[in-house]
C-alpha cells in the first residue's frame, strides 16, 4: 500500500530573496502586496511572521528602486540584532550592505 505523498513547502520566488529559505505563506503575501500600495500597521500573534512580512516588503522596495535604503526600527537592542541576523539570512544582501544602529553607537 502506498501512502499519499504530501507536497512539500512552497517558497517565495524574487530577486532580492533567497531561494528556499522563505516559506510562501498566502496571508503573509497578501499583506505585502498591501503594504506595498499604501501605509500599513501589521498586528499579527508572535511567530506568525512580521519580521519576514517586513523584509519581503523591503526586498521589493529594493528591487523597484536600486540604492534606496530601507529601515526597519524596533524596540530593543536584541531585536534590532536578530532583525539583522533574519535580513541577512532571507535576502540576497551582504553583511556590509546591513547595518545596526543603537543608543551605543558615538
Amino acid at each position: 500500500m502506498k501512502t499519499p505523498s504530501v507536497p512539500g513547502p512552497s517558497y517565495v520566488v524574487h530577486p532580492m530573496v533567497r531561494e528556499g529559505v522563505v516559506e510562501d505563506r498566502e496571508y503573509q503575501r497578501r499583506i505585502v502586496e498591501r503594504a506595498l500600495e499604501a501605509n500599513t500597521l501589521v498586528v499579527l500573534p508572535t511567530a506568525l511572521g512580521k519580521t519576514v512580512i517586513a523584509e519581503l516588503v523591503a526586498a521589493e522596495l529594493l528591487h523597484r528602486y536600486p540604492g534606496c535604503r530601507v529601515l526597519m526600527m524596533a524596540p530593543t537592542k536584541p531585536l534590532a540584532l536578530q532583525h539583522r541576523e533574519s535580513i541577512l539570512k532571507h535576502l540576497k544582501l551582504e553583511r556590509d550592505e546591513v547595518a545596526t544602529v543603537t543608543g551605543e553607537m558615538p
